[in-house]
């Protein structure tokens, strides 16, 4: 059974050196924040996550003792210390020796551990789905972003949407195009969770950002290989974002039930990848 789990306290960053342990791939996949994790490992049937791609704000401080091999993790207000050792089930949290589903393991120089301990002990956010053999991890922040994707301001959703991995799994693959001069990307007016995104000479597509987080492919348009897949959606009216990188040009409007396109402005950004603009007078109908 699928479960959440919630734990108020902080995630680390950390990478120290040490012996590698056995370990095995997996046919799980991760994602840390919205983002494909590939830098993980396989431990006597657990998931075992790299603590260096847990970064966060809330960076504690952290110590490494080459002599005896001990990571020792510290909060800012040092209201909580913990200490790792590779190869041992247990780490100490404030002083108390706690168990671990498995051994710490060092590999290449980085540090591992369960994905239960993230969640029990690090204040770390750990969704397992089971039916699709995915692990969502979020820290802290990655969790107060989660937030304001599915449920706060419009604007600052959109932007973080545009940043999410995209499923793409059940689409045919796409055939390799000369590049695109520009991107071109729609939301229904005032909804975040679904896009199409049109990439000139390569592909059209429409996503759904699901629960956990990330955009999944529902249409596909194939331009080099004039293929089509999935059900195309329809927008009632939608706000469009153009993104012309050759000319350095940023146009954002709106298109109504009609059909009738209302060009709300053209900019020059200075880098106006994945650029959002806010809507005068647009309101959110999609939160979750």
């Amino acid at each position: 059974m699928n479960k959440w789990f919630k734990i108020i306290g902080f995630v680390i960053f950390v990478s120290c050196i040490g012996n590698t342990s056995a370990y095995a791939t997996s046919s799980t996949s991760l994602f840390v924040n919205g983002k494909a994790e590939y830098d993980f490992i396989t431990l006597e049937g657990r998931t075992m996550v790299k603590l260096r791609s847990l970064s966060d704000p809330s960076c504690p401080v952290l110590a490494y003792n080459p002599k005896n091999g001990v990571v020792t993790i510290q909060n800012k207000d040092k209201s909580k210390k913990v200490q790792l050792v590779a190869g041992k089930k247990t780490a100490t949290v404030n002083g108390k020796t706690i168990k671990l589903d498995a051994a710490v393991v060092n590999k290449n120089g980085s540090t591992y551990v369960p994905i239960r301990f993230i969640s029990e002990t690090l204040g770390g956010y750990v969704y397992y789905n089971n039916k699709d053999k995915r692990v969502i991890v979020r820290t802290p922040a990655g969790q107060e972003e989660y937030e304001t994707l599915m449920r706060g301001d419009l604007t600052k959703a959109r932007h973080i949407v545009l940043g999410l991995e995209k499923l793409t799994d059940e689409a045919p693959p796409l055939h390799a195009g000369e590049g695109y001069n520009y991107s071109y990307y729609t939301f229904p007016e005032g909804e975040a969770l679904r896009f199409t995104l049109n990439l000139a000479g390569y592909s059209d597509a429409y996503y759904e950002v699901n629960n956990e987080g990330l955009a999944v492919i529902k249409w596909q348009k194939d331009d080099v290989a004039e293929r089509e897949w999935g059900a195309k959606p329809t927008f009632k009216s939608y706000v469009y974002f153009l993104n012309e990188y050759m000319a350095g040009l940023f146009t954002y409007g709106i298109v109504d039930a009609q059909g009738k396109d209302t060009e709300l402005g053209k900019i020059h950004p200075d880098n106006s990848n994945n650029l959002v603009l806010q809507i005068e007078g647009e309101k959110r109908t999609d939160q979750r």
